[in-house]
């Protein structure tokens, strides 16, 4: 993976994450399909993260991506809790 292409794929992820976010704060109901499997975007994130030689502040995204999905599960759980 090219460091340009990990680049465009973290800003086309974190994105996704703005759309997923604004979902869940917003009133609307926890939409579902495979857009919105949080694990599969971590794992997209995680892939990107083991390419060699990616540039620190492709990292830092990455890492600041990872951590906006954590806290968006969290807002799932306790949205979902009873």
């Amino acid at each position: 993976m090219s460091n340009d292409f990990a680049e465009k794929d973290l800003a086309h992820i974190g994105n996704v994450l703005c759309y997923l976010e604004q979902s869940a704060v917003g009133a609307r109901a926890p939409e579902t399909g495979p857009m919105t499997r949080l694990d599969y975007w971590q794992a997209r994130v995680r892939a990107i993260l083991a390419t060699p030689a990616l540039p620190m502040h492709a990292q830092r995204q990455a890492k600041d991506l990872l951590a906006r999905l954590d806290r968006l599960k969290d807002l799932r759980r306790c949205a979902t809790s009873p």
